[in-house]
This record gives structure tokens, sequence and C-alpha cells, in this order.
């Protein structure tokens, strides 16, 4: 029975345990959800922000191509201010990618080669323009400036494509926390579950304990279910005890001493040989 006690009241504190340490969990594993949440929807945000301005970029590399070509074409100066102001804009473009991409390399890269191209082939010297406009044909500007316009696309594409398979490393990797945060809250509740059947098992064998027992006091038999019935009967009806017989020291003296009353020649009783 001490036991029985023993092993009731463990059963009782692992029931009890488990509950707690599995909302401990739970409230780690929302603080960590939450956590990863924000910081995958930061990065998603932050990859579009990078692609917004590539396209920003490439729209203000072909607006300078365009006014470029255009006083080249033409000789008109009214091509300066447009011209001016798509360079500023693809200036400000670059340093933002800059700031953007500080810790990506690869695009750190890119830009550099954009950079080289804007300064290389949409940068114009108003006093070398019109040396340029008079000596080469309008075949060969334009020509030029198809190229250019094409070398600045390959370059913004690769950029693009850089975002793009970062964007998807964020998209795999948000799926992968959900698929293993939903099979934490599975087994957490799975958890939560069997500490609640321990909980209800134990108090289901308390109740039993607790109930009164009345023996007889000449007989020792217990009464049970309105029977008398015998101690070890009542034992394994009761808990699923099962009960072994043995003889006491006292009562195993006492018969000793019967069986030699029983065996003296002055008690009636067969002599002993």
């Amino acid at each position: 029975m001490i036991l029985n006690l023993r092993s009731n009241k463990v059963l009782f504190w692992l029931g009890m345990s488990l509950p707690t340490i599995a909302l401990l969990a739970m409230t780690w594993l929302v603080h960590q959800t939450s956590g990863q949440f924000v910081n995958a929807f930061n990065s998603v945000i932050h990859t579009y922000k990078v692609l917004d301005v590539v396209e920003q970029a490439q729209a203000h590399a072909v607006d300078a191509e365009a006014n470029r070509r255009g006083y080249l074409l033409t000789g008109r100066e009214d091509y300066f201010s447009p011209y001016d102001a798509a360079m500023a804009s693809l200036s400000d473009d670059i340093q933002e990618l800059k700031n953007l991409t500080g810790d990506n390399s690869v695009q750190q890269t890119n830009i550099t080669h954009l950079a080289g191209l804007i300064s290389d082939r949409l940068a114009l010297n108003y006093e070398q323009a019109a040396m340029e406009r008079t000596n080469t044909p309008a075949v060969v500007l334009t020509q030029r400036g198809r190229d250019t316009v094409n070398q600045l696309h390959h370059v913004l594409f690769q950029m693009q494509q850089e975002e793009q398979q970062l964007l998807t490393r964020y998209q795999t990797a948000a799926e992968r926390d959900v698929l293993s945060n939903q099979i934490m809250s599975f087994v957490l509740i799975g958890a939560v579950a069997v500490a609640l059947l321990f909980i209800v098992f134990i108090l289901l064998r308390l109740e039993k304990l607790q109930q009164y027992v009345t023996v007889c006091a000449w007989t020792g038999q217990v009464q049970y279910q309105g029977r008398w019935v015998r101690l070890d009967e009542y034992l394994r009806r009761q808990f699923g005890l099962t009960v072994s017989h043995s003889l006491s020291q006292d009562a195993s003296s006492k018969m000793m001493r019967e069986i030699e009353e029983l065996g003296h020649p002055g008690n009636g009783g067969p002599p002993v040989r």
C-alpha cells in the first residue's frame, strides 16, 4: 500500500508538472513564432523595396540615355534639364541600393558594375558633346544608345534575379518554420492531454483511497458493496492488488505450541515418537 501511495504521488506530480512545462514551452513557441514572423515579414518587405528601387533606377537610366541621345541627335539644349534630373535621380537610386544591400556582396558587385556603366556610357560632357554630335553619325549614336540600354538592363536584371532568389529563400524558410511550429504545437497539445489524463486517473484513485473502510472487529473481514469479504478479496476487487499468504512470527510460534501441546501424553493426544 505504501508503494501504491508513492506511485500515486509520483503520477500526481508528474501530471501537474507536464501542463506547466507544456504551457511554458507554448509561451516560448509563441514568442519564437512571432519573432520569426516579424523577421520574415521585414525580409520580404526589404526585398520588395530593393526590387522597387531597381525598377526606378532602370526607368531613370532609360530617361537619362534618351535625353542624352536626343541632344546628340538634335543639338537642342532643352534636353539638358530632363537629363540632369534623370541623372540626379539615378545617383540617388544607386546610393539607396548600396544602403539597402550593404550585407549582400553579390549586389554590391552589381552596383559597382552599374555605377561604372553609368559613368562611362551616360555621362555627358557639354563641351565635348558638340564635337561628338558633329563627328558621329546619327546611326552610330542610336546604336550606342541601344547598346547602353541593353548593358544597363542586363545588370539591373541580374540584380532583380538576385533579389527574387532571396525572396524565394525567405518564403521557403518561413514555410519551414510554420510547419515545424505546427508540429511542435501538436506535440505540446498532446503532452497537455496526457497530463490531464494523468490527473484524472490520480484523482479517481485518490477518491477510492479516501473512502471509509469498515472492518469487522471479530473476524477481520471488510465490508465491500454490502457484503463481508476477506481482506485479500477486498484488496483485489477495490485496488486490483494480488495478495500472497504467509504466517507471521507470532502465528507461527502459536501454531508450534499448539502442535506440541497436542502431542504431549498428558493431554490425551498420541504419544510423540
